[in-house]
């Protein structure tokens, strides 16, 4: 009689473990390299986002020493990065003109051309305008009466639906779009 010398074959829980030391060690290192990864990509989105807001334009305007001997209607840049002008345009009546309120006023406004000791500074497509500094667009100094005027003027015309309008960029391309009689800048695409 031949005695059985075979073996039974050895299953995996009878032999080696699946999970050994080395299986488990190196798994840890992956996961631990995943989570660094995240991180890492979250950490970037978050200091991008944080690079944009440090040069953010914030346009503003409107009138300044009313009713004083030295009225302004102004642009103000109150934001920490440049404003860069890429439109102008002045809408009244159905009509859009490219051009900047005061332009405007000296070709159409009837009076316009009466009021003295008026001084300018042109807005333009490509103006830069620096962060935290003002534009004095439409400036009268040393007389309270061609201040009331300027003031009389321009409320009539916004009244009667004027609507100034810069559209500008920071930097990174990001655009906005201001108007006169509004609060804050609109985001555009």
């Amino acid at each position: 009689m031949e005695e059985n010398t075979e073996q039974a074959p050895v299953t995996q829980s009878e032999g080696k473990k699946f999970w050994n030391t080395e299986k488990i060690v190196s798994l840890a290192a992956v996961l631990i390299s995943i989570g660094t990864l995240i991180v890492l990509i979250y950490q970037t989105n978050l200091m991008s986002k944080q690079q944009r807001l440090s040069v953010l334009p914030y346009l503003t305007m409107g009138n300044m020493g009313t009713y004083t001997p030295n009225y302004k209607y102004m642009i103000f840049n109150n934001g920490i990065g440049p404003a860069f002008i890429e439109k102008i345009e002045v809408k009244y009546k159905g009509n859009t003109y490219p051009y900047d309120l005061y332009v405007f006023l000296a070709e159409h406004a009837e009076g316009f051309s009466q009021i003295n000791n008026l001084f300018y500074s042109n807005l333009a497509v490509g103006t830069l305008i620096p962060a935290q500094t003002k534009v004095e667009h439409i400036m009268i100094e040393d007389s309270t009466e061609d201040g009331e005027k300027l003031h009389a003027l321009l409320s009539r015309y916004f009244e009667e639906g004027l609507s100034f309008e810069i559209t500008y960029r920071s930097i990174y391309d990001e655009k906005w779009l201001i108007k006169n009689g509004e609060v804050a800048p609109l985001e555009v695409d």
